[in-house]
Parts: C-alpha cells; sequence; structure tokens
C-alpha cells in the first residue's frame, strides 16, 4: 500500500509540470527547513551536527517543499471535485491517533494542536489521505516479481544469524 501511495504522489508530481508562485515557495521552504531543523534539535542532535546537515537540507527544500504543494493542490481539487469532506469526528479520531501513537492524553494533544494553530492542518492531511485512498482504491494494478537489486533498506532481507545455534 506504501508503494502504491509513493507511485501515485510520484505520478502526480511528475504531471505537475506548471510553476508555483516564487515568494510561496520561497516562504514555504524557510517555513519546511525551521521545522525540520528543529525536529533534528528535538531528537538530540547538536548544532554542529544540524550545521553540518544544513547544507544538504537547504539542496533539497525546495524541489521538495514544491512537490508537496503540488500534492496538496492536486488532492485539495480532487477532494473538492469529489466532495470529500472532513467531519469533526474525524479530526477526534486523528487526534486520538496521534496521543495513542505518542503517549499523551487526548485532551493534550488536541490542546498542543490547537495552540499550535495546527487543527486546520489536521484536517487538511485527512482530506488529502482521503483524496489519495479514493485514488488507490479506484486503482487498477499489477502485479510483479521484486527484484533483490530493486529492494530497498525497509523491504531487504538478511540471512545472518542473530545468535549462535547452541550443539
Amino acid at each position: 500500500r506504501q508503494s502504491a501511495r509513493k507511485q501515485v504522489l510520484d505520478q502526480i508530481a511528475a504531471a505537475s509540470t506548471w510553476e508555483l508562485p516564487q515568494d510561496m515557495l520561497r516562504k514555504q521552504a524557510r517555513r519546511t527547513l525551521q521545522r525540520r531543523m528543529m525536529e533534528m534539535k528535538n531528537a538530540g542532535m547538536t548544532d554542529e551536527q544540524i550545521a553540518g546537515r544544513r547544507r544538504l537540507l537547504e539542496q533539497d527544500v525546495i524541489k521538495s517543499t514544491a512537490d508537496a504543494l503540488k500534492e496538496h493542490f492536486v488532492l485539495q481539487k480532487i477532494a473538492e471535485v469529489e466532495k470529500i469532506e472532513i467531519e469533526q469526528d474525524d479530526i477526534d479520531a486523528e487526534v486520538e491517533r496521534i496521543a495513542e501513537q505518542s503517549g499523551e492524553s487526548y485532551r493534550r494533544v488536541k490542546a498542543r494542536l490547537e495552540k499550535e494553530e495546527l487543527m486546520e492542518a489536521v484536517a487538511a492531511d485527512l482530506l488529502e489521505r482521503k483524496a489519495l485512498d479514493l485514488i488507490l482504491s479506484n486503482a487498477t494494478y499489477e502485479e510483479y516479481e521484486l527484484k533483490s537489486e530493486e529492494q530497498q533498506g525497509e523491504v531487504a532481507t538478511i540471512e545472518a544469524q542473530a545468535a549462535p545455534q547452541s550443539e
């Protein structure tokens, strides 16, 4: 399913040949870069480690932000055309999922999302997910054998033993 989602999003990115307004793209890219740097800091990285990765992030952030914005606009339009809507129950269920995942209470997560003005972002993410799910439910799938050189880190296998066998 993840592979199918990635393929659909790759198709959207490839088909989206229009140009985004540069001021909007730069503004969003700056936000994305700041968020990624904050995530690294929260993950315990030192300022030196973050500075070392900043140049790589800066190179990647414009393209990844442009792709993400194009995906957002296309999925929002699909949701509009297909009359997909997000109900309060959907948002509550998503907040509950986030709370379970983070080990925090529902009330704490909801309060934090509201304080940081992220509830609208949660709703937008849910709408995009529903639009993508609609695409996937109507897609035609072809099965093919995955060759070992096509496997990536998440799917790779290991043939070594974790612990030696006792005889």
